[in-house]
């Protein structure tokens, strides 16, 4: 069913929240992730629409997600950071949370903030970003995945190069939730692998 015109006029108003978040300073301690699932549990709100809607499709997507995201971080070491340094001249830096090396404690913290972090990232970006384009774009999702993976480079803090991989991380995870059935814990599961791969190999000292 088509939806009604004055849900499609949300439209303009969830484009520009997603820019406004992006361009805007937040508070450096505020994760860009809480304003965007923010605005949107408002728009699926409106829309009488739940997070738990989503959460659909058999357990072995979350397995799935989990393995993709651990081929992800093996792949974005050995190739995507390379190639990344190579079009932007300059090292690609993985630290986010250096207070994690050799700290155990603080690597707990860490991991946990990680994770709520990443599930609500996912479900800002796949669950609202991605998924709103495929209800208003039927077809291959090719538009979806492509307006997912620029609103993750949007909000991808850092550099250029930083905003590269954020975008190429955000095609993978959008033909993830696509390819799965829109089955939001696929994304997530390869999402929460990938970060906490990462804050552990900062742990180990492995990368920089």
């Amino acid at each position: 069913m088509p939806e009604p015109r004055e849900l499609r006029n949300l439209v303009p108003f969830e484009v520009l929240a997603v820019v406004a978040i992006a361009v805007l300073p937040l508070p450096e301690q505020v994760p860009v992730a809480l304003p965007l699932l923010v605005a949107g549990s408002l728009s699926r709100w409106v829309r009488g629409r739940s997070w738990a809607d989503l959460a659909r499709g058999p357990a072995a997507g979350a397995t799935a997600g989990a393995l993709a995201g651990a081929f992800a971080l093996a792949a974005a070491l050995l190739a995507g950071a390379p190639v990344i340094e190579s079009l932007v001249q300059r090292a690609v830096e993985w630290s986010a949370h250096p207070l994690v090396r050799g700290n155990a404690s603080m690597l707990v913290m860490f991991a946990v903030y990680v994770v709520a972090t990443a599930v609500s990232t996912e479900l800002a970006l796949r669950g609202w970003i991605v998924e709103r384009v495929l209800e208003l774009s039927p077809g291959p999702p090719v538009l979806p995945v492509l307006v997912g993976a620029i609103a993750e480079a949007l909000v991808t803090p850092g550099d250029l190069a930083a905003r590269l991989g954020g975008g190429l991380f955000g095609v993978g995870l959008g033909w993830i939730y696509a390819a799965g059935g829109r089955n939001l814990l696929a994304p997530i599961c390869a999402r929460v692998v990938f970060e906490l791969g990462v804050v552990l190999l900062e742990a180990l000292r492995v990368i920089g």
